[in-house]
């Protein structure tokens, strides 16, 4: 509905100002009570908290996926991305205060914004504040709301094991699993890269035909597994060597942990395929109870193996998990079995291809 964009990008850009005005003054109240740590922390997170924003500033990048414009929104990005590394740099240098670490973060994503409108209105994006209307930014809302929670899900199986190892091992172990998991999450973009580049393009098959649209969603399924498979083989295999290389003989023992945690990486290059899948079906709480689902079980299953392998039994946890909110929850429901069915046949891609370069 190309007509109804500028109503759908203004309501959007209101909604997004509200929830990060109304996160950042939760998050200010929770400080000035006291909640949220003492010294420099609150003020670090008050100052962090303005990123609350940058979903609004990052509305121009919808109208530019859905224009296939994509590498204008990747190019903006990239640069605010570069710009922040250098001003990293510059500030280590000067032995700079944590504070002004905050303040980049905040630069960054201001730089970002500003790229994404500019480029976008060159682009011919055309929206004022008049087009925002209430019925639409309360179906949107409506919409949006499992998918708020859903997200909220998602932080917590993703970032519970931190808590949990310095709960019951203490902040050593935290520091050995969180040296691991940022050499495995940081090959997160790219299949966030891919679905924001091929998002509309399965929307378009969708319009011409349930059956291109099948054919389209098991080739994205597909290339996100090969992605996958050719992250985490070579990772888990050169774990020790890479972590010697990244961090020094200090944190050897992350090793270990690396060739274990790289394998839910897995699931999450396929998870984030099924990620439009709610979005196109209306399954939006399906895909709530399917990350409530793998919360859950993490925190169970760190109760239990985390007093016995650490940081290890904490990264099998991470995978269990992953692979349930990501797969095999899409098996409980007829209306995802045909997607768990596509990611099935993604996972055995390797397998596959052997068999077809044996026979070749």
């Amino acid at each position: 509905q190309p007509d109804q964009a500028a109503d759908v990008l203004a309501s959007s850009l209101v909604l997004r100002l509200l929830a990060g005005a109304g996160c950042l003054a939760v998050l200010l109240t929770l400080g000035l009570a006291g909640w949220l740590g003492s010294g420099p922390e609150p003020r670090l997170l008050a100052i962090i908290g303005l990123t609350l924003f940058s979903p609004a500033l990052l509305v121009p990048d919808l109208w530019l996926q859905a224009h296939l414009r994509a590498k204008f929104s990747v190019g903006a990005q990239t640069a605010a991305l570069a710009v922040g590394a250098a001003l990293r740099i510059w500030l280590i240098e000067r032995d700079a205060p944590l504070a002004a670490f905050a303040w980049v973060l905040v630069a960054e994503a201001l730089l970002a914004g500003i790229g994404l409108w500019v480029l976008a209105g060159r682009s011919g994006l055309r929206f004022g504040w008049g087009d925002a209307r209430a019925a639409t930014m309360r179906r949107l809302a409506g919409e949006a709301w499992p998918l708020m929670f859903a997200g909220l899900a998602v932080v917590v199986y993703m970032k519970i094991d931190e808590v949990m190892l310095r709960a019951l091992l203490g902040p050593a172990a935290v520091g050995i699993y969180s040296a691991a998991s940022r050499l495995t999450e940081i090959w997160y973009f790219l299949p966030l890269a891919l679905a924001s580049s091929l998002l509309p393009a399965l929307l378009r098959a969708r319009e011409r035909g349930e059956a291109d649209y099948r054919a389209r969603l098991q080739h994205y399924y597909d290339l996100n597994a090969v992605i996958a498979y050719a992250l985490s083989v070579p990772v888990a295999l050169a774990a020790p060597w890479i972590v010697r290389l990244a961090y020094g003989p200090a944190f050897a023992a992350s090793g270990p942990i690396v060739a274990v945690h790289i394998w839910s990486s897995i699931f999450v290059f396929l998870g984030l395929a099924p990620g439009q899948w709610p979005g196109n079906e209306r399954l939006s709480r399906f895909y709530l109870a399917a990350t409530l689902a793998g919360a859950v079980v993490n925190i169970g299953l760190n109760f239990y193996a985390i007093p016995r392998w650490g940081g290890l039994g904490a990264a099998a946890a991470t995978v269990v998990s992953q692979a349930l909110a990501s797969w095999l929850s899409s098996f409980c429901s007829a209306a995802t079995r045909e997607a768990g069915w596509m990611q099935a046949r993604a996972l055995l891609a390797p397998v596959l291809v052997w068999r077809h370069l044996l026979r070749s």
